[in-house]
């Protein structure tokens, strides 16, 4: 009794072709590790300076081709040539072909085992795996420079927390100043009555009010400073959390310093007197 015929079709034919591909291209990996090998082996018996010649002379093999072959050796060869199909270490390697072998060598081999762990790469086209080693570089570079805004702004921040404290500091003992001035001011002797002066001569400012004076506009100064600055910091905080909050406090913030920049332009403002005597006509 004959067995019943299978009827071929173009799916199964195609199907066919693909594994036979797939394992001629695994094949090809083994070859070529296996001549990487043989070529570090070479290089290392050669003369300084007749690398380049007996590769063309004797295998008809570019520079960059060999060196191709001998990295695919280096990074494979310890699994691919050491250990069995069934072997752990020799998958997922075990399942590339050569055109992904070499995709995947621009990857650092720590991160070429969490690749290759991450993603199908035995179903991948070549084209797929491109693209898809060109999506992790550029995740990894915005990563990298999401870090390094990062570091920045904390250093920027912790620059601005050092400002703070010195001013603080510094407030505090010009506090300190202030008050001492006052306390030796108050326990001087009172001084007799001064001689009248000449009514264009202007009185002159006593030193120790002059070093009140300058003590309490440096208070009120670094004040003004140490509030600006924590202002900034801030907003720099919220730019990234909430940036409409952000850009409502900046608005007001600017809006309010307008108003005190105008009004500090003159001032105190000068008091103008405008009086008109109404004149009264009487009719006799």
């Amino acid at each position: 009794m004959n067995p019943i015929a299978t009827e071929r079709t173009t799916s199964t034919i195609a199907a066919e072709i693909l594994i036979i591909r797939q394992q001629t291209c695994k094949v090809l990996l083994i070859s070529a590790v296996e001549i990487g090998k043989r070529l570090k082996e070479a290089k290392a018996l050669l003369p300084h300076g007749e690398w380049l010649n007996w590769l063309a002379e004797s295998v008809s093999y570019s520079r960059s081709t060999a060196g191709n072959l001998m990295r695919l050796y280096e990074e494979y060869g310890p699994k691919l040539l050491t250990s069995d199909n069934g072997d752990a270490n020799y998958q997922p390697v075990g399942n590339l072909t050569y055109t992904q072998a070499l995709i995947l060598l621009g990857l650092p081999e720590e991160e070429r085992e969490q690749f290759m762990a991450e993603h199908d790469v035995a179903s991948m086209s070549k084209v797929e795996l491109q693209q898809a080693v060109q999506e992790r570089d550029q995740a990894r570079e915005e990563r990298d420079r999401a870090i390094g805004e990062k570091s920045e702004l904390e250093k920027e921040v912790a620059d601005k927390d050092s400002r703070i404290t010195e001013l603080t500091t510094r407030n505090a003992g010009l506090e300190q100043e202030v008050s001492d001035y006052k306390q030796k001011d108050e326990a001087r002797p009172e001084k007799t009555a001064p001689q009248p002066r000449e009514p264009a001569v202007a009185k002159e400012e006593s030193p120790s009010a002059r070093k009140i004076a300058d003590a309490q506009f440096t208070i009120h100064r670094d004040n003004m400073l140490n509030a600006y600055e924590g202002l900034l910091k801030t907003l720099a905080g919220l730019a990234d959390t909430d940036p409409q909050l952000k850009e409502e406090y900046r608005e007001t913030a600017y809006k309010m310093m307008e108003n005190m920049t105008k009004r500090l332009k003159v001032y105190p403002p000068a008091i103008t007197a405008n009086l008109k005597i109404k004149k009264i006509t009487t009719t006799l």
